[in-house]
């Protein structure tokens, strides 16, 4: 046993040393807690757990019937800010904290008095002309899209059906400056469409081309996740998928 002397013991160890000590245990505490709490972040992730936002969309649309939609995105994303003009709700930027912009904006568009009553109407989701039959045609960059891949998907709850298309806008000729053309597409759009009430209802995502390749299926995922009529509080599940 060491003995005292002077409010020091001659082992050399002071009331400082033990403040010292305690404060170091206590910030090696709260470093665990931050360890275990990335660790718990991490299992949601790989479990399948990861906790996902809605972004709601016409929920101050100015005309009657048109009622809200909403997509989701992953709660670690960050997503842009919306707004809201007449039928037409637009985000900013998607980004993914890891992989970076996943998609340059989103914009959800109502088209009331449509006029089929369900997007199946249109006939097969490969052989619609999207950018004419969504009323997209008014950008030519949808206009010079091409169909990258189209599916059916019906709402496992309500039997609400969507059509979802990937579509790929490659730039002008006057646009790429080599004669091999452009490194990137233009465009990578990801539309979803479904027709409610006689109101058709388009979700189109524009995908960064030059993360395509790592946040393409996240980028789908969240075209997937497309539902109308939504309540505030409530999303369907929209989970049957049939890929043409």
């Amino acid at each position: 046993m060491c003995a005292v002397a002077a409010g020091a013991t001659l082992c050399g160890f002071t009331s400082a040393n033990r403040a010292s000590v305690v404060a170091r245990a206590d910030e090696d505490d709260d470093e665990q807690a931050e360890v275990e709490a990335n660790m718990r972040r991490v299992m949601e992730r790989n479990s399948g757990e990861q906790t996902f936002v809605r972004q709601v969309g016409l929920s101050t649309a100015s005309e009657d019937g048109v009622r809200p939609c909403a997509f989701e995105v992953s709660s670690l994303w960050t997503v842009g800010k919306s707004a809201t003009r007449g039928l037409t709700t637009t985000w900013g930027e998607i980004v993914d904290p890891v992989n970076g912009q996943a998609a340059v904006s989103a914009v959800t568009i109502a088209t009331p008095n449509f006029k089929a009553r369900s997007i199946a109407d249109l006939g097969k989701p490969e052989d619609v002309s999207v950018a004419r039959a969504l009323g997209l045609d008014g950008d030519d960059s949808y206009r010079r899209a091409d169909m990258l891949g189209a599916a059916k998907r019906v709402d496992a709850k309500t039997g609400q059906v969507y059509y979802d298309w990937e579509l790929v806008a490659s730039p002008p000729p006057q646009a790429c400056p080599s004669a091999v053309g452009c490194l990137y597409p233009e465009h990578i759009y990801l539309i979803s469409a479904s027709v409610l009430d006689g109101v058709l209802y388009v979700l189109s995502l524009d995908a960064a081309p030059a993360q395509w390749r790592v946040t393409g299926n996240s980028v789908k995922r969240v075209r997937n996740s497309f539902a109308v009529g939504v309540q505030q509080d409530v999303i369907p599940d929209a989970v049957d998928v049939d890929t043409a």
